[in-house]
């Protein structure tokens, strides 16, 4: 089962009504980046791909538009399936169980 991948983030940087604006935004190229800020009535400056800081800058204030939605499994930062967290949880608690053996802790486990 092969999953898409979501399109990349880009940064947008232009004018609006005299005011400079950077967003970032969720598009297949830096061409659909940059009609999407036309459409919002931002005269496009430059289009470039989008760094983790402007990521972050973005978010804080409100100027992140995404239209897949963020996983809310993660494990050291990466996206999740339920599958792969459900195998890293019995991963968990079999280490767990092994290093309580391994110190000869008894375990009452009632089946």
């Amino acid at each position: 089962m092969s999953r898409k991948t979501p399109d990349p983030l880009w940064t947008v940087r232009g004018v609006s009504r005299d005011v400079d604006v950077c967003l970032v935004t969720q598009a297949r190229s830096a061409t659909a980046a940059e009609c999407f800020a036309t459409k919002r009535g931002i005269d496009v400056v430059v289009v470039t791909a989008a760094t983790a800081s402007e990521i972050a800058e973005a978010k804080v204030a409100g100027r992140l538009w995404r239209y897949t939605p963020q996983s809310r499994l993660r494990c050291f930062g990466r996206p999740v399936g339920q599958l792969q967290a459900a195998c890293l949880v019995l991963c968990g608690l079999a280490t767990v169980v092994l290093d309580l053996q391994a110190h000869r802790i008894p375990l009452r486990l009632h089946w």
